[in-house]
């Protein structure tokens, strides 16, 4: 992947893990909770600074709009991660943690102002009332959706609803020449953490967490039962990319994997004294090999989890250097239903080590530095370049590690480099499998639903032709891409894997890609040879 897109992915990622915190037990700070405007207006000088703003500024202002960005700007001054949520955004993120929404289950995308479903949660209403991936929405509750500039945001805002309430939706389907409408009542969707777990061989099973919610425990002790019971000796805990969230979510899940009263974690702060959290004996997974995978958006809570495991030597972490959040919030929520967070103490692993990376040149330097580190260790050789700390600490058994900025692995995964891989990625960057994707489902949905009725039988059986591929690699052309062939000769299975991973996402569901993926995964491959004794 070329530098300025490796870039991009950087800020995206960041971008969408800033506002998952880590969230401690708030029912003893309640009493402690204060409507913010209130005190802006009983603060003189800042009153005053505002009331000339408000009566002599050039441009009519929206109160509201500003205020918020005060808030966010007085908290952001403490550190990076004690801020200010708004309202709206509260509830977007809470939805996340509390791992459900009010809405009809599906998932859309806006091609050539045409709002096409691509993808419909299983046993959600949309898939009650018979919606299919691929069929176009063209009325919402009788208002035209289509050929229109309409925002995302504008459709979500008409699907979604309080749970019980109804929105009718006018589909257009392929072959048919008449619209339909249908009636969904709106009910609670699950938004699962746990995006896939499942066997790789006879004794390894893989359990891939995307984030710390309240379903997060109850889904991971799920997946472990079935996996034992399909001879999992073996497990792989994938938190690549997991930005953290709830610390009581991570603290369960780490103690179904330590087999005595370990400590997991310990924090202090200024106005907290130490406290430390231990797990209990007998968790689900305590004996068994276990590998843990990070990455550089591994933060808070993963850290906490990868922490606990390497420095009670419990299993091997493997990945690259996580990063590097060790700071605990406590949210507070006010009057008007938005929320703060502050940071109220430190947290370190059972080693004593803080992860957390400096933060007192500001805000912004500490994202500039993050995304300056990772272009290093791209370019260069080592991946455990720039630490911060190099005071040692050592695990139970003694093996040295470091703290001072994020988890480092005990096996590092280097990041692939190989200039041939470009024209791949152009493929999936630009849409061009994306857009395919959605025309193969169009035309042939009903064809492929008939032959393969089971997700599993897809999986296992359904293949993508040559004369796909070249179809796939024709659209690239007209697109402006640039055939490699060279690319094409060595990439072409995985070319073809993630074509099919794609057509099955769609047609059912999110677990069929990965099923078809994982096997391409070269870090899951490094991952599964690393032997390390402990």
């Amino acid at each position: 992947m070329k530098k300025g897109k490796l870039i991009i992915c950087i800020i995206a990622a960041m971008v969408a893990g800033c506002l998952t915190g880590m969230l401690a037990t708030i029912q003893a700070f309640k009493k402690q909770q204060s409507d913010i405007t209130e005190y802006v207006g009983g603060n003189t000088k800042l009153n005053a600074i505002w009331n000339l703003v408000e009566h002599n500024y050039v441009d009519r202002i929206d109160n509201d709009s500003v205020m918020d960005r005060i808030y966010s700007t007085m908290l952001s001054t403490l550190d990076p991660h004690s801020c200010y949520l708004s309202s709206k955004d509260l509830k977007t993120e809470s939805e996340t943690l509390q791992g459900h929404f009010e809405g009809v289950g599906l998932m859309f995308q806006i091609i050539n102002d045409t709002v096409c479903i691509v993808q419909i949660i299983p046993g959600s209403p949309s898939e009650k009332v018979g919606l299919l991936a691929a069929d176009r929405i063209v009325e919402i509750d009788g208002r035209n959706v289509a050929g229109l500039k309409i925002s995302s945001d504008s459709i979500v805002s008409l699907l979604r609803g309080p749970r019980r309430s109804t929105v009718d939706v006018t589909i257009k389907r392929y072959g048919e020449t008449k619209p339909r409408t249908v009636t969904i009542t709106r009910n609670y969707i699950p938004t699962n953490s746990l995006t896939y777990s499942g066997m790789i061989d006879r004794t390894t099973g893989y359990i891939r967490l995307e984030r710390f919610s309240e379903t997060s425990y109850d889904e991971f002790c799920d997946a472990v039962k079935k996996l034992k019971n399909k001879g999992m000796k073996r497990m792989v805990l994938d938190l690549r990319g997991n930005g953290g969230g709830l610390l009581y979510s991570a603290l369960n899940i780490c103690d179904e994997l330590l087999p005595r009263r370990e400590l997991i974690f310990y924090d202090q702060g200024a106005h907290q004294r130490r406290k430390e959290t231990h797990s209990t004996p007998g968790g689900l997974f305590c004996k068994g090999e276990l590998i843990v995978m990070i990455d550089e958006f591994s933060a808070s809570a993963s850290e906490i989890v990868a922490g606990a495991i390497q420095d009670n030597d419990r299993g091997i972490i493997v990945g690259r250097r996580s990063f590097g959040k060790g700071l605990v919030q406590q949210q507070f929520t006010l009057q008007d239903r938005s929320a703060v967070r502050i940071t109220t103490s430190r947290y370190y692993t059972p080693s004593g080590r803080c992860i957390q990376r400096p933060y007192d040149k500001g805000t912004d330097e500490y994202y500039s530095d993050f995304i300056q580190h990772i272009i290093d260790e791209y370019q260069g050789d080592s991946l455990l370049s720039n630490i911060n700390d190099s005071t040692p600490y050592y695990t139970a058994k003694g093996r040295i590690v470091y703290g001072g900025g994020g988890i480092y692995p005990d096996h590092t995964i280097h990041y692939k480099t190989d200039s041939n891989i470009v024209y791949y990625n152009q493929l999936i960057n630009k849409n061009i499998i994306g857009d395919y994707v959605i025309d193969i489902v169009t035309t042939n949905i009903g064809a492929i639903r008939n032959k393969y009725p089971t997700e599993e039988s897809f999986v296992r059986s359904y293949t993508v032709s040559d004369a796909m591929l070249d179809n796939l690699f024709a659209r690239a052309d007209k697109a402006g891409i640039k055939r490699d062939p060279v690319c094409i000769g060595r990439y072409k299975k995985e070319i073809r894997s993630r074509l099919k991973a794609s057509i099955g996402s769609m047609v059912y569901s999110e677990t069929a890609f990965y099923a078809i993926q994982l096997p391409y995964d070269p870090e899951l491959k490094e991952a599964l040879n690393v032997k390390i004794k402990l």
